[in-house]
């Protein structure tokens, strides 16, 4: 079958338009392998593909190599480059914050008005901003969204998710990273027949909108639906699936915590056959559902595993977690069966990610470890108190170095190049 040539001149001229925007067409094209462009990481799973990393930290713990302080919120860190990007709240001021990875300097910064409210926490934001070629993306909780540039923090443009596309905020309001998926900007929007929301990531204008389920707070998460490109949303009371060609709803499933505090990002696996679903609070537990046919099919449930602030992570056909109940028990649990085969108390309502064979674990207390994520029992390689203070914000690895935070808005960045 021949190719007209009108047809590969139009092809090259869409790419060309889409490589002069900085626009991903679907993916993470233009990140590094050891870029962490937004929330959960390179492949939305809470995993580093970075393996030569220092582990072996000794009684000193980690070089530290820069700290500062950003403002109160629990957002955590996107790095693309040599360029960190997180964000505060001071003064009823909101700001986006890019620094140098190397030495801490601070190369732009883009200050917004947002009255600060604790919101039973320390308050201040809560969405970790999203990376996408050359744009920064970033959600305030009251639901100003703005697209910035990367290499300066100059706005593109901007919008306002109650003002402008009816928004419903939820009790603590938006914590969701905006999710750029498909040639989209997918939002979880609330509000009555825009509840997840498609924006065109060039203009703020709105593609499509679907749905009136109130919004949670856990980020939307790309995945393929028996050969669609989709999303996982997960509402206040339930997780739903969307197509992203054109935003029909493909499947809803009900969910119901206490508070309707869906706060986790669920975790794909199986080459999007199966999806890991976890939660908090009254009602808490987790459970592996079967997604490859028309309705989910739930293959166990685990009651144990309630996660509150954090996500969890899967290496090597193993669930680990931090659950918020009983003083915060690092778990971990079989993918296949969902039975639960060690567990260790006293980290609170923590976070974690994972890098090759390796868990790190912030605690809730500040104190970083490096476990190995091992079936067979807890094994503690290194720790560190690295913060103080209140703590639920997701640590990163990237470039060989670890950034923390803690709710008050203090970062510390810690060398753990090979």
């Amino acid at each position: 079958m021949k190719t007209s040539q009108k047809s590969i001149n139009r092809g090259r001229v869409l790419m060309a338009a889409a490589a002069a925007a900085g626009l991903h067409l679907g993916g993470a094209e233009r990140a590094g392998a050891e870029d962490w462009p937004h929330f959960r990481g390179p492949n939305y799973d809470g995993a580093s593909v970075e393996k030569d990393w220092n582990v072996n930290w000794g009684d000193a713990g980690p070089k530290t190599a820069w700290k500062t302080s950003v403002g109160k919120g629990a957002a955590s860190f996107v790095v693309q480059g040599n360029q960190v990007v997180t964000t505060g709240n001071s003064n009823d001021t909101d700001t986006v914050w890019c620094f140098n990875l190397d030495t801490g300097n601070v190369l732009w910064r883009y200050d917004y008005p947002c009255d600060f409210e604790k919101r039973s926490f320390e308050g201040g934001t809560s969405a970790t901003p999203t990376i996408a070629g050359s744009f920064v993306y970033n959600l305030s909780y009251d639901g100003q969204l703005q697209c910035l540039s990367l290499a300066a923090g100059k706005v593109v443009w901007k919008q306002h998710l109650v003002k402008d596309f009816g928004g419903d905020l939820a009790r603590w309001k938006y914590a969701g990273s905006p999710l750029l998926a498909g040639g989209l900007l997918i939002i979880d929007n609330g509000g009555n027949g825009n509840s997840t929301l498609a924006l065109d990531p060039k203009t703020g204008k709105r593609i499509w909108g679907v749905g009136s389920q109130g919004a949670g707070y856990a980020s939307p998460i790309p995945f393929r639906s028996r050969g669609k490109a989709a999303a996982l949303v997960f509402k206040g009371k339930s997780m739903v699936a969307v197509d992203l060609d054109g935003g029909k709803e493909l499947w809803n499933l009900p969910w119901e915590t206490s508070y309707d505090v869906n706060a986790s990002s669920p975790t794909v696996l199986d080459r999007g056959n199966k999806v890991l679903i976890s939660s908090g609070y009254g009602g808490g537990r987790a459970a592996l559902f079967d997604v490859s046919g028309a309705r989910p099919r739930q293959i166990w449930r685990n009651d144990s595993i309630k996660t509150k602030m954090s996500s969890c992570v899967v290496v090597d056909g193993f669930i680990y977690a931090v659950s918020g109940d009983n003083d915060g028990n690092l778990s971990c649990t079989r993918v296949s069966d969902g039975k639960t085969q060690w567990e260790r108390k006293g980290y609170g309502f923590g976070t974690l990610m994972a890098a090759g064979d390796k868990l790190l674990v912030l605690s809730e207390k500040g104190t970083l470890s490096v476990v190995r994520a091992d079936p067979k029992g807890f094994q503690e390689i290194s720790q560190a108190q690295v913060l103080g203070k209140r703590c639920w914000v997701m640590p990163v690895l990237a470039h060989g170095r670890i950034l923390c935070k803690n709710n008050e808005g203090d970062v510390v960045c810690l060398d753990v190049r090979g």
